[in-house]
C-alpha cells in the first residue's frame, strides 16, 4: 500500500468514527461516508445527511472536518455534504478558509 493510499485510508476511518450526535451511531455504521479522495492536491470528504433536512448537518460537516485535520496536519480538507436540502449553503461555510 502506497503512503498516498494509507493517508486516505486513514482519513476514511476517521471519518467513518465521527458518531451522529442525534442518532447515536457513527456516520461508517450508517454508511453516509461516500467518497475520500484527493483532488487538485487537497483532500475530499463526501458524506451524505441522515435526512435532507438533518438540523445537524452543519455541525456534522465542521465534526467531519476537525476529524479528518486530527489525521493530516498539513494539507488542505474539504468536506461536502450531499442530499440535504442547504448542503450548497453549508458546503460554502465548512469550507471557507
Amino acid at each position: 500500500m502506497s503512503k498516498e493510499s494509507d493517508v486516505l485510508t486513514e482519513v476514511k476511518k476517521a471519518v467513518s468514527n465521527v458518531v451522529d450526535p442525534e442518532i447515536g451511531l457513527s456516520l461508517g455504521e450508517l454508511n453516509l461516508i461516500k467518497d475520500v479522495r484527493r483532488e487538485d492536491g487537497k483532500i475530499v470528504v463526501e458524506f451524505v445527511a441522515t435526512t435532507p433536512f438533518c438540523p445537524l448537518a452543519e455541525i456534522l460537516a465542521l465534526m467531519v472536518k476537525d476529524a479528518a485535520n486530527a489525521v493530516v496536519k498539513d494539507e488542505k480538507i474539504l468536506v461536502y455534504i450531499r442530499k440535504h436540502i442547504n448542503e450548497e449553503s453549508i458546503n460554502e461555510r465548512v469550507n471557507r478558509d
